[in-house]
């Protein structure tokens, strides 16, 4: 059993295999590749691709298989990173609802109708 759950950037060679026990809830990002990921305990699995992020069950066995040469990121996300995440979220979510860019709420000062 390889540590899946080190903050690291894990590499896996297409075949290969690798499992972990989580001790805590843990985002694994797929970086690179296509892998196969199976919880212990749950009937389904999962294929995922480069983009594709999985948080890991605490407490259950995780194992994953590369289908090509893959990368998994598990480090933990800094605060700044975070925050940075909603934020670029936020502006999705803005430009999704109203269909364009951030509405900014200043008022124009010099502009006497009430708007």
């Amino acid at each position: 059993m390889r540590g899946l759950f080190t903050n690291q950037l894990l590499s896996i060679a297409p075949g290969e295999t690798i499992s972990g026990i989580a001790p805590r809830a843990q985002t694994l990002r797929v970086t690179r590749g296509n892998v196969w990921l199976t919880v212990e305990g749950i009937k389904h699995d999962y294929w995922l691709c480069a983009g594709d992020s999985f948080t890991a069950i605490p407490g259950k066995l995780i194992v994953i298989e590369a289908d090509s040469a893959s990368s998994i990121d598990t480090r933990r996300a800094g605060a700044r990173q975070a925050v940075a995440n909603v934020g670029a979220w936020l502006v999705g979510l803005s430009q999704r609802l109203f269909g364009h860019d951030t509405v900014s709420l200043k008022r124009n000062r010099g502009c006497n109708s009430p708007c």
